[in-house]
């Protein structure tokens, strides 16, 4: 095995574990912001009977499985969402890296910043996510956090390239103006769909932070990333809507709120590993190359 692949393979498990390690305090996040609670007082406590979690009884994935889901004080049963929510974070980091692969990362400065900044916005999503299915609310750290980590990478990139090329030229910025003409696109054309929505229904028909959500796709990836966003999380919404509604003895109401965040995050998601791919095989059934 060359010095490379193992390279790639300690950071691949470093990857996974790093991910399930951020996960593990996002579970924090997702039950205590929303209450308002501070994320890092008292330390990990079980809620049943108040005690508190060893750090041998915190480890990701581990812990869960080693005490069956369930509190080693009390032995009320933990929910699988935790274990849940660790390995979707591994997973989703080792994803990252494995399409970014920097396999010199510190050589190769800028799909480092690339990885990094993929890591942020999956944590983000991920949080948001499931804060929005328990409470149907995005709390701003992960909407106007997106924007703004989007508006500063790329901001950055194209300082690096006016250094690194030792030239300032607006050819350089083209990134980040890409990347603010993403955050018009996403935040306006979800605006006008919310706006259109309450006009016709007489109600709001979808939250701001949907729209600040979809802001931060643009801003992150850009308009092209914000119309797949926005056509692939109306699909995915849809088909489970109409499998909630077959699967469920109680009919859905008509206004009945289901929260749209997650499915916006599933979209980028698919945009961000397979996105492009996805669209040119479109184009493809269209004739079109």
């Amino acid at each position: 095995m060359t010095i490379e692949k193992e390279l790639s393979c300690i950071l691949a498990f470093f990857s996974f574990w790093f991910g399930a390690c951020i996960a593990s305090f996002l579970n924090v996040v997702i039950w205590r912001a929303p209450r308002g609670e501070s994320i890092v007082s008292p330390p990990s406590h079980c809620p049943k009977c108040g005690a508190s979690i060893r750090w041998w009884q915190n480890i990701p994935i581990i812990s869960w499985l080693s005490l069956a889901g369930k509190c080693a004080s009390c032995r009320a049963p933990i929910s699988p969402r935790y274990i849940l929510v660790e390995t979707l974070g591994g997973a989703l980091f080792l994803a990252a890296f494995l399409k970014y692969n920097p396999v010199y990362p510190f050589v190769w400065i800028p799909m480092v910043w690339t990885l990094l900044v993929a890591w942020i916005w999956i944590a983000l999503m991920i949080a948001g996510s499931f804060i929005d299915f328990d409470h149907q609310l995005l709390p701003d750290f992960t909407t106007v956090g997106g924007m703004v980590l989007g508006l500063v990478f790329w901001l950055g990139c194209s300082i690096w390239l006016c250094v690194s090329g030792g030239e300032w030229t607006l050819a350089n910025f083209f990134g980040f103006g890409w990347s603010v003409a993403g955050l018009a696109l996403g935040f306006g054309l979800l605006w006008f769909v919310r706006w259109l929505g309450t006009m016709v229904f007489k109600r709001e028909a979808m939250g701001m932070g949907d729209v600040f959500l979809m802001g931060a796709v643009g801003a992150l990836y850009g308009p092209v990333a914000v119309l797949f966003t926005l056509i692939a999380s109306s699909v995915l919404g849809s088909v489970v809507g109409f499998a909630m509604i077959a699967m469920s003895k109680a009919k859905l109401g008509r206004f009945t709120a289901i929260p749209y965040g997650p499915y916006i995050c599933m979209a980028c998601l698919l945009w961000i590993f397979c996105g492009e791919e996805l669209v040119s095989w479109y184009l493809s059934l269209l004739g079109v190359r």
